[in-house]
């Protein structure tokens, strides 16, 4: 019994040293937990001790620069006042000069005049003849008053253009005289001829157009925008009418200012030229598209057939101009007037999915909403493609209508624009429907594309089908009733198709 109670004692004794060992852990715990809080907030207290530290030394250096600032700025104000001296004193001296030199200048320009005109150089504006014009497809440039962006466009379709075959023909609409001096800065280097030459014609709206058709006089004064519309499409008139009726071009190329061009610019001109005596329901050829954005344009080589005639860098044949310039517009938006149903009269033109030119943002004031949005993000061709050993022929009419009405039969169906946001199918081909222009408004809005209709037609559109490429997929925007319409060409031209084989063998069997 006592050793019982020993051990129990003992067990108590040590359930009590252990309760102890337990209160002395968890205090130790609290301890270190407190020591690591208090080194933590010394670490901190020691970061902003050297921040105050650095800044107070920042403040300090940039008082001394502002002190150093001043001072040169007082000495850059002696040296300028200086220099306004020296200059009024050689201004005097000039201007003594320059009228002794006058009559001398005066002479040198007649001679310099006399000799080009004498040696055929034609550095003077339009004095070539239709016997002495260039051989090739003329490329006519519309400049801009703005120096510097029209430097640019020249430099940009110089840069690739081949030696013969694409004359160059750089339009003046004045007579600003650093615009002519900068245009005739190209058509020498290293005292050699280049293929480039300068066009000049008066800046005038009052100028009557030949066969422009006339409107009547209005009591309000016209506005800066008319003025301007109707000053570009004087212009535009008088370069076609000079290339084609002066010259006899049978097509020509008319670039808009503030372009860069691509590097395949003139092979992709070059290829395509040939279409418009195959086909004559193509009436131009444009290097631009305006769905061109890089997400929705990623094959180089792909062409394809639009309704609307484009804004920039276009082709067209002698025989459309002898159609068109007998009534062109004398005033206001030329590029409506032609889009037109009654000028267009069904036929197509010919563009890119990827663009060989691309816009620059105009530095005047206005509205650039558009161009931010759109226009700044058109894809500039950078990869090559063999256009010369292309076959181009399925992009005639009838062969077309059956290359696209076949893809976009076969491509899957979308219900909504909706959809496709969340479309997970496999790459390939889908189609989305729309009705009317204001459910193409509405999704083009929804996909990002520009929504401005163009003569009612969604722009680059064929038939109302606007193709684009969306992610890994080829998408068909198309109209409600696509099939009937375009079926019923494709029928046509298989039963035509078909009457012809029927006859030839009629002809064999007798």
């Amino acid at each position: 019994m006592t050793r019982a109670s020993s051990i129990v004692g003992n067990t108590r004794c040590l359930i009590t040293q252990l309760v102890s060992c337990l209160d002395l852990q968890t205090e130790l715990k609290a301890y270190r937990a407190r020591f690591e809080s208090e080194a933590e907030m010394l670490k901190k207290i020691n970061y902003y001790q050297r921040t105050e530290e650095n800044l107070n030394a920042a403040m300090g250096e940039k008082d001394a620069l502002i002190q150093e600032l001043r001072d040169s700025l007082k000495d850059l104000e002696i040296r300028f006042n200086d220099t306004r001296e020296d200059e009024k004193d050689d201004n005097k001296d000039d201007q003594a000069k320059s009228s002794d030199n006058s009559e001398e200048d005066k002479k040198a320009e007649q001679e310099v005049e006399e000799d080009q005109m004498k040696n055929q150089t034609f550095l003077l504006p339009n004095r070539l003849t239709r016997e002495s014009a260039p051989v090739g497809i003329p490329v006519g440039i519309i400049t801009d008053s703005n120096l510097k962006e029209q430097k640019k466009t020249i430099e940009s379709l110089i840069k690739g253009i081949p030696a013969t075959g694409f004359p160059v023909f750089i339009s003046q609409y004045g007579t600003e005289n650093e615009m002519s001096k900068m245009i005739q800065s190209y058509l020498m280097k290293d005292k050699s001829r280049q293929n480039i030459y300068h066009l000049q014609f008066s800046n005038t709206t009052t100028a009557t157009t030949p066969g422009a058709s006339s409107s009547a006089s209005s009591t309000k004064p016209a506005t800066a925008s008319v003025l301007s519309a109707a000053r570009r499409s004087n212009h535009l008139y008088r370069i076609l009418s000079t290339l084609f009726d002066s010259y006899g071009y049978a097509q020509a190329i008319v670039l808009d200012d503030y372009l860069d061009t691509a590097f395949d610019f003139f092979d992709y001109f070059q290829a395509t030229s040939k279409l418009f005596e195959k086909d004559p329901s193509i009436m131009c050829v444009s290097a631009w598209n305006e769905n061109g954005q890089a997400e929705f344009a990623k094959d180089s080589g792909t062409l394809h057939r639009t309704d609307v005639f484009p804004d920039y860098a276009w082709m067209i044949d002698a025989d459309f101009w002898r159609e068109v310039k007998t009534d062109w517009p004398q005033h206001g938006d030329w590029k409506a007037w032609i889009r037109t149903r009654d000028k267009s009269k069904g036929r197509s033109c010919v563009i890119p999915e990827v663009c060989r030119v691309s816009v620059r943002k105009r530095s005047a004031a206005g509205d650039h909403t558009y161009y931010d949005q759109y226009l700044s993000k058109i894809k500039l061709n950078k990869n090559p493609v063999k256009f010369a050993t292309m076959d181009l022929d399925f992009l005639k009419k009838p062969t077309y209508n059956a290359y696209i009405y076949g893809l976009v039969r076969d491509s899957t169906n979308l219900t909504s624009a909706s959809s496709l946001q969340n479309y997970r199918g496999k790459p390939g081909d889908i189609k989305l429907e729309y009705e009317g222009t204001s459910g193409y408004v509405s999704v083009s809005r929804m996909i990002g594309l520009p929504s401005v209709l163009k003569d009612g037609h969604p722009p680059a559109s064929y038939q109302g089908i606007v193709i684009i490429r969306y992610g890994t997929w080829r998408l068909f925007i198309v109209p409600q009733g696509w099939e009937k319409r375009m079926y019923t060409e494709v029928k046509a031209r298989k039963d035509s198709e078909k009457s012809v084989i029927a006859t030839e063998d009629k002809k064999e069997k007798s």
